[in-house]
């Protein structure tokens, strides 16, 4: 819940756990042998997996919070996948073999199952007997693996490697309220096993290609991590969300050549783009200086591509500080860059990122307040912004870090000094907005008092 991470493929810890409660349920007169055999047959291997295709979506609810106040609500993004009306989906043991007995007794308990997991995640199961053609192949993680995105799957630990008191049926049985009552990391039985899933596996809903979506300019992304990124590293961030977008982009047109000039910030002859009207990417920090949240948005008036917002809503994850701890990433709205929901207007903005000039301080220009000034007023007229009535330098940072903290350079371009603002227009301008070098990289931020 929350996190936006859907389970894709099912685990087979889950299905084992369901077939467990089939026999409890709806097969009483089975003997415990004969299930703990069949089980035990099953979790001996990690299945591999053929899957249909699948959609990624999810519901957004407000929720009442747990406390005294009845008005206090959360917002709870529930994310699930979406597949066709009877889709198959396949699991295959190579080197599990049952006999007639148990494979009769597993159809049983498969035909006995309405849904797995969610009681609206509605399923017909039964044995398989025959070839496995078709759908999309999710193994365990090989040397020779495939290229794919590295999924954890939960898979039973095999009963020869178990070694917990509690007997290893009643463990695949372990409750919620034994695993917080014990206060355990993991359920006894459980083990996490990492699986090669195709990058293609879970796709965003389907856009048309081709055609530009006039009313999508900005798009709101919420990040999850169980330890969130510092402000500090607003640019890494954002380099990587950029690398991210142009490889989905990538694949979604199958040409290399035809990565979209709006994340690329380049023009077809390689140079960079002087229009601003390439995608800016806006890491928005917490009140903790931890960024929560990007916000991506074009000043483009034909707003992005299908296929750009496809690419966007394929972005489920960035590098987070090692492989088992990714930061989740997930679309939570899209629209109008001028949507006073996402950027309201405010007659007086304050730098939370530094800014840097994009150009050097020499004789001529004024003393060197005067000079960044300048290059204030000069960056507000590029971006289309009235002149500032007033600007104060601040001397310190955002009350968390100093600037000096802030990583102030491009890959392969020399830090630059970094300073703090604070503007005052004579009409409301939309904020958060950004200024100066760095500027489609969250640098020079600012947003509204």
């Amino acid at each position: 819940m929350n996190e936006g991470e859907v389970e894709w493929p099912p685990s087979p810890y889950r299905l084992l756990r369901a077939l467990y409660d089939a026999w409890k349920r709806k097969h009483a007169e089975v003997a415990e042998s004969d299930v703990g055999k069949l089980l035990s047959a099953l979790a001996a291997e990690s299945p591999g997996y053929r899957l249909p295709e699948a959609i990624a979506a999810h519901t957004r609810s407000y929720l009442n919070s747990n406390t005294f106040d009845p008005t206090e609500k959360s917002l709870v993004f529930d994310a699930f996948v979406a597949v066709s009306p009877g889709a198959s989906l396949y699991l295959t043991w190579p080197n599990v073999r049952l006999t007639e007995v148990q494979l009769e007794l597993l159809d049983r308990l498969l035909g006995s199952l309405n849904y797995v997991g969610r009681s609206e995640s509605w399923v017909e199961a039964r044995v398989h007997d025959g070839a496995v053609q078709g759908g999309i192949p999710c193994e365990p993680m090989a040397e020779n693996a495939e290229a794919g995105d590295m999924v954890p799957v939960a898979c039973a630990v095999p009963e020869s490697l178990y070694a917990e008191k509690r007997p290893w049926l009643d463990a695949i049985a372990y409750s919620t309220a034994e695993f917080q009552k014990d206060r355990r990391s993991m359920p006894p039985a459980m083990r996490m096993v990492p699986y090669v899933r195709p990058a293609d596996a879970i796709r965003a809903r389907a856009l048309r290609p081709q055609t530009r979506n006039a009313g999508v300019q900005a798009v709101l992304m919420e990040l999850s991590s169980s330890v969130l990124p510092l402000v500090t590293a607003t640019v890494e961030v954002a380099e990587q969300v950029r690398v991210r977008l142009m490889g989905i982009h990538k694949r979604i047109t199958g040409d290399a050549r035809r990565v979209s000039p709006v994340f690329s910030g380049k023009t077809p002859d390689g140079e960079p783009r002087k229009d601003h009207q390439h995608v800016f990417i806006l890491p928005l920090a917490n009140d903790r200086g931890r960024i929560a949240k990007l916000l991506l948005y074009t000043r483009s008036s034909e707003g992005f591509s299908a296929e750009e917002v496809q690419a966007m809503l394929q972005m489920t994850e960035l590098y987070g500080r090692s492989s088992e701890d990714p930061i989740r990433v997930m679309a939570t709205w899209r629209g109008k860059c001028s949507d006073s929901r996402i950027r309201p207007a405010s007659r007086r903005v304050s730098s939370t990122t530094p800014f840097i000039a994009g150009r050097h301080w020499r004789k001529g220009r004024g003393s060197y307040a005067e000079f960044l000034m300048g290059e204030v007023r000069r960056e507000c007229r590029n971006h289309g912004l009235p002149e500032p009535s007033r600007i104060e330098m601040l001397q310190q940072g955002t009350g968390l870090f100093e600037w000096v903290e802030f990583r102030r350079n491009r890959k392969d371009d020399i830090p630059r000094p970094g300073y703090g603002f604070r503007l005052e227009f004579n009409e409301p301008v939309p904020a958060p907005f950004s200024l100066g070098y760095g500027c489609h990289f969250g640098l020079g931020q600012f947003a509204g008092d």
